[in-house]
């Protein structure tokens, strides 16, 4: 392979670097709830007290045990009335973006309160196919026992897929909810509305409405304000990393003095077309691309003066389809770097500043774009006039695209060959593996590794098919864990020195794969002289994957491993059941007869589960569940 010269290479690198830092930009910070007193919160009842971390078995026990420290709020609800009170916030909230972890205890049954009056469930809703509104993540029902026995429940919302991990892992759960609104007289004018929910990383609810407060509220009435609660009566329950950002209701970026130029035909560089003149030019009814008559290729300028309510950080980004450029005060905010059009960050005043937005189009495809701004206490909104849902693209600009193309198994396993998105690449040598148990995983030949597992619904198999296949990725519907993606064998010095590779080894070569009678794959490899049959399986009760090693032939003069799993902290579970990997991510369960024994590796501050492979061991197969 010929290298490309030096001054590319250069002009490459600093074009990776430039995305890599606007990628990397955060958004508008969230304040943090500190934990270390509980300055936060009303009155406490003795069943919340403040934690360093849990010891025991929180998999498995009950009732959760506090290590002592601070950091992690434990509710252990009693018998006792003075044992099962909830926990409010001593501050109220309106529109609120709200980010916390939990852990829930084995059956355990809890609730986040927006105004301590609209819940989403928190539960241990672990392995169901199928999840209602009372299940982790759901949207709880309202109540009424007027309506009759067996009818008291209705308006609840169920999530769109079970994105619940075990009890005693830690899960993330982020909230964007908007406030009921009233009128000078007192009377609502707008109900409350769940912006979104995502629970592991998994969007579970979108733009859902409630039109009362839910079951087990702390108050029957409706406000504009009230605290954030969280259930402490029904089971046991552990918090952390509790962040917010409150909203000011109504506040947000106005426009004035709109005009726009339009050039028609493919242009070049942004700007390169100021000097020639316009196909037309004038005032658009409304910030909105569809206001200027247009078709084809085409180069559009909107400027005008953008108003800001309060002086401070604001954060701008622009969904479209098209190449775009945001200029404020004639500095560019948002501009795309290899077509990525990450958000942008600038320090306004109150007041008028003048902005320049240009939209280049460049395909035949129907144009879009939307200017969204968030900034002090202003929660995140479109500047620009939301397009009609027949007016708008999907993902690239093109007509059509972003419709689903499912992939379901429902009486065989199923294999599809495609492309991951994988960081810090795409991985094209893999295929999705779904079973009926609804267990999916995706394999990466190159490597012999299992990329990432998910559950609920298989793949959406659109842009293998859309714009003629361009993107070739298979993508997970259903939520998903992502695993580090390293080679499983490798020949690596010893038990304590030597990294593991991040690259396929240069001895691996994958063979291929067999289909058992149901559709389970086998997946073939050889390393050197040892041949691989990895197979992948879901657990006898849906709730992770079994993993099979058999390996046969003749160990090379150097030392060969298999890693089982890699994470900054590996501990073992209690009662020797396997490990805890990261921290409280996952779980590796080990059969206690299993003739291997893994070892913990610690190399450059990462830790790796593996086992050496002898000539005594090397054929014993080796299984283990991987459990999430």
């Amino acid at each position: 392979m010929i290298a490309p010269p030096a001054p590319l290479r250069t002009l490459a690198c600093l074009v990776a670097l430039a995305l890599a830092a606007a990628r990397a930009q955060s958004p508008l910070p969230a304040d943090p709830v500190r934990l270390d007193s509980l300055a936060a919160f009303r009155p406490v009842a003795a069943n919340w007290q403040l934690a360093g971390d849990l010891a025991g078995d929180p998999r498995r026990d009950k009732t959760l045990t506090a290590i002592a420290g601070t950091g992690v709020l434990v509710c252990n609800p009693g018998r006792d009335p003075a044992t099962r009170g909830h926990l409010f916030t001593a501050w109220d909230h309106g529109d609120l973006e709200a980010e916390l972890e939990f852990l829930m205890a084995p059956g355990s049954n809890s609730g986040v309160y927006l105004q301590g009056r609209y819940e989403v469930q928190l539960f241990d809703s672990w392995g169901v196919r199928v999840p209602k509104p009372s299940d982790c993540g759901g949207i709880y029902e309202r109540w009424d026992a007027a309506r009759g026995r067996d009818r008291e429940g209705y308006e609840g919302v169920a999530p769109r897929a079970n994105a619940s991990r075990a009890p005693g892992l830690w899960q993330r759960l982020r909230i964007e909810f908007e406030a009921p609104r009233f009128d000078a007289r007192g009377r609502k004018t707008k109900n409350a509305r769940f912006v979104k929910v995502v629970l592991n990383g998994f969007t579970l609810h979108e733009n859902v409405e409630v039109n009362g407060p839910t079951r087990s509220s702390a108050y029957d009435d409706e406000k504009a304000l009230g605290p954030l609660m969280v259930q402490g009566d029904h089971g046991a329950v552990a918090l952390r990393q509790l962040s917010v950002k409150r909203f000011e209701a109504g506040l947000t970026l106005t426009t004035e003095n709109l005009r726009y130029r339009l050039y028609a035909g493919e242009q070049g560089n942004f700007g390169s077309y100021d000097a020639q003149p316009p196909t037309s030019e004038g005032v658009p009814a409304r910030f909105a691309h569809s206001a200027v008559e247009k078709s084809g290729k085409f180069a559009l300028v909107i400027t005008g003066s953008l108003i800001a309510p309060r002086a401070g950080a604001y954060r701008f980004s622009l969904e479209t389809g098209s190449l775009a450029r945001l200029q404020i005060d004639g500095q560019t905010v948002v501009a795309p770097i290899d077509r990525d059009l990450s958000p942008g960050r600038v320090t306004l005043t109150a007041g008028r500043h003048e902005f320049r937005l240009d939209l280049r189009h460049t395909s035949n495809g129907r144009p879009s774009v939307e200017l969204i701004a968030e900034g002090p206490g202003i929660a995140p909104h479109a500047v620009t006039e939301r397009e009609s849902a027949a007016g708008r693209s999907g993902a690239g600009g093109r007509p059509g695209a972003g419709r689903p193309l499912a992939l379901e198994p429902t009486d065989r396993v199923l294999l599809q060959r495609g492309f991951v998105p994988f960081e810090p690449r795409k991985r094209l040598y893999t295929a999705a593996v779904g079973t009926p148990a609804g267990v999916h995983y995706a394999y990466d030949f190159e490597t012999g590794a299992v990329l990432r597992a998910w559950r609920g619904t298989f793949l959406d198999t659109a842009q293998m098919w859309d714009g003629r296949g361009n993107e070739q990725t298979a993508k997970p519907t259903g939520p998903a864990l992502t695993f580090p993606g390293q080679p499983t064998l490798a020949s690596i010095e010893s038990a304590a020195h030597g990294g593991w590779p991040g690259q396929p080894e240069a001895l691996w070569s994958s063979q291929g794969y067999e289909l058992e009678a149901d559709g389970t794959p086998i997946f073939l490899g050889r390393l050197a002289e040892i041949s691989v049959r990895d197979r992948l399986a879901a657990t006898a009760n849906g709730r992770g994957l079994t993993r099979t090693l058999a390996l046969t032939g003749k160990l090379p003069s150097w030392s060969t491993w298999v890693l089982l799993a890699e994470a900054s902290l590996i501990t073992p579970q209690p009662g020797g059941h396997g490990w805890i990997v990261g921290d409280r991510e996952w779980f590796v369960d080990w059969p206690a007869n299993a003739p291997h024994r893994p070892v913990l590796r610690t190399i450059n501050g990462r830790q790796q589960l593996a086992v050496a492979l002898t000539a005594t061991n090397l054929e014993l197969p080796i299984t283990y569940a991987i459990v999430w």
